[in-house]
């Protein structure tokens, strides 16, 4: 009988080894670490989803450049809630089937108001980008936020309008498809615009959709004479209704909750938006070098510049990823977000308070020749 030499013998295990270790998933590298985004990647607020699922990509680009999450690559598993309630639930369920270690998103106050039921009763962190509702301020339970209540910027343009420019008779313009931040929005406006000794003298509502008849509306608006117009609706909407009240050749100053301030506002409004104002966490004049570079790399990457819901996207990755830093799983993720007290984002230091909601600068942002600008 012939004898295999000890040195064969060795190299044969070695071989029988690897073999095995390619027949499964993997015998060196763990799993990847699983994350969910959610938001509206369809429809007239895709401008927010897509922006907020970009984002999010490129932070799982180069979290996975730097060596992923406790020595695990990051994935990313994406859902089309279409602003649409019950298919943001079955999203909601199927990144929880997938195994998904938290979720991004949503984007809206209404798509979060219907879901966060949802990932209470399942106990998954949720960090959205952009739901700004005053309804989930103060609640101990899984849902965060990384944007400011609406409440705040509400009240600041409220202060500036009639303290600073005079402007005490306001036409609100909302939609109504996204109740939980618009009629919020509205209610905050009014309040505060009552304690600076203005008033709501028309409030006009309208739903979302292809077949809105915009004219109207602006005729409606304009008709009491009011000393300024507020929209409260996504950009494509405000963009199309400013465009009305210009042919209808009024100079009214305009003012836009921050939901419509992306680029397709200008992009859908033209000069028409010239001089619109609002106030939001975004500093699009923010010349700090580490941001410089940051929009220089999402431009590259997806073609166009980045805007409040991809920096605020961005800003909920980096806090998420904080957490995960220390506690990669499921359980005890929420706790250890909330310890971490306060977070890096793309333009300034995030307090975090015990309740996941945030405090953070709001900047007066106005459209000057097809830019966005900030005034000091």
């Amino acid at each position: 009988m012939c004898r295999i030499p000890q040195s064969l013998r060795q190299l044969l295990s070695a071989l029988l080894i690897a073999a095995a270790c390619l027949s499964m998933t993997s015998c060196s590298e763990e799993p990847p670490l699983k994350i969910g985004f959610v938001g509206g990647l369809t429809g007239r607020v895709a401008d927010l989803g897509v922006a907020g699922r970009d984002a999010v990509v490129l932070a799982i680009e180069e979290k996975n450049r730097s060596g992923g999450i406790a020595g695990r690559k990051v994935e990313l598993v994406v859902r089309d809630d279409r602003q649409d309630g019950e298919i943001a639930k079955q999203a909601i369920r199927e990144l929880v089937n997938e195994q998904v270690v938290a979720i991004i998103g949503p984007m809206t106050s209404s798509i979060a108001a219907v879901i966060q039921p949802l990932v209470n009763s399942d106990q998954i962190v949720t960090v959205s980008p952009t739901a700004m509702a005053n309804r989930f301020s103060g609640q101990d339970d899984f849902f965060f936020r990384v944007a400011a209540p609406l409440s705040r910027s509400a009240e600041k343009i409220a202060d500036h309008a009639a303290k600073g420019l005079n402007l005490k008779r306001f036409v609100v313009v909302y939609d109504i498809s996204n109740r939980a931040f618009t009629e919020d929005w509205l209610d905050s406006f009014k309040k505060a615009l009552l304690k600076n000794g203005g008033q709501v003298v028309s409030a006009e509502e309208f739903t979302s959709g292809p077949n809105v008849h915009f004219l109207p509306i602006a005729q409606r608006a304009l008709q009491t004479g009011p000393d300024a117009v507020l929209f409260v609706s996504n950009a494509i909407d405000t963009a199309l209704l400013v465009q009305q009240v210009r042919k209808l050749e009024s100079d009214v100053p305009l003012f836009s909750s921050e939901w419509a301030f992306t680029t397709d506002l200008i992009s859908f409004g033209g000069r028409a938006v010239n001089g619109m104002s609002s106030f939001h966490s975004f500093n699009a004049s923010f010349q700090e070098a580490g941001y410089l570079a940051f929009a220089e790399r999402f431009t590259k990457r997806f073609g166009y510049a980045p805007s409040f819901a991809t920096v605020l996207a961005y800003d909920a990755a980096a806090y998420l990823f904080d957490g995960l830093e220390k506690n990669p799983v499921r359980s005890g993720l929420k706790e250890t977000l909330l310890k971490l007290g306060s977070f890096r984002g793309l333009q300034s230091e995030v307090v975090v308070d015990d309740f996941g909601d945030v405090e953070r600068e709001l900047f007066l942002t106005v459209i000057e020749n097809g830019q966005f600008k900030v005034v000091e």
